[in-house]
């Protein structure tokens, strides 16, 4: 059974179908299963998604997820403020202590490198952020949009590389 306080990460086989596109799954359990990093509680993944519990479910039952440290619950340590990447699945990255702003100029020139000018908005909205929680926003939007003009992997390296310049809460 799916335990609501434990932390959980991907095991081999999660992260296995992860990097094998064709591995069965479907979107949504797929992109659930890309944001279960080890960090992010079940709230966090909740706030993320929206309600996600029969998913998270299913993925503990496929043997693609499981509890940090094994069975028993795990306090929730500072939580990732985006879902991780192929790349970040396999190897974490180092947290770098960065700024708002840098933040918000790694943002606008990725979304420049990956859409051109019609990115002209969506970097409007993200250099107007006022807070953490207005630039996750607008990068969150920013993603969707990468996510239908260039595709899925696209829109993970842009979330994976933005994550690694974003400051923690």
């Amino acid at each position: 059974m799916f335990n609501k306080q434990a932390i959980y990460h991907k095991t081999p086989k999660g992260m296995e179908s992860i990097a094998n596109r064709h591995s069965g799954l479907g979107p949504r359990l797929r992109s659930l299963l890309i944001m279960i990093d080890g960090k992010r509680s079940f709230s966090d993944l909740t706030s993320l998604t929206g309600e996600c519990e029969a998913l998270l479910e299913q993925l503990a039952q496929d043997g693609m997820i499981e509890p940090v440290g094994g069975a028993a619950p795990v306090a929730a340590g500072p939580a990732s403020t985006w879902p991780d990447s192929q790349a970040a699945a396999t190897a974490p990255a180092p947290l770098v202590a960065v700024s708002l702003p840098d933040a918000k100029r790694c943002a606008t020139r990725l979304l420049v490198e990956l859409l051109g000018p019609t990115s002209e908005m969506l970097s409007m909205k993200i250099e107007s952020a006022r807070n953490l929680a207005d630039f996750v926003t607008a990068v969150k939007r920013a993603r969707e949009i990468v996510r239908d003009v260039k595709g899925a992997a696209a829109a993970e390296r842009f979330i994976a590389e933005i994550e690694s310049h974003t400051p923690q809460a």
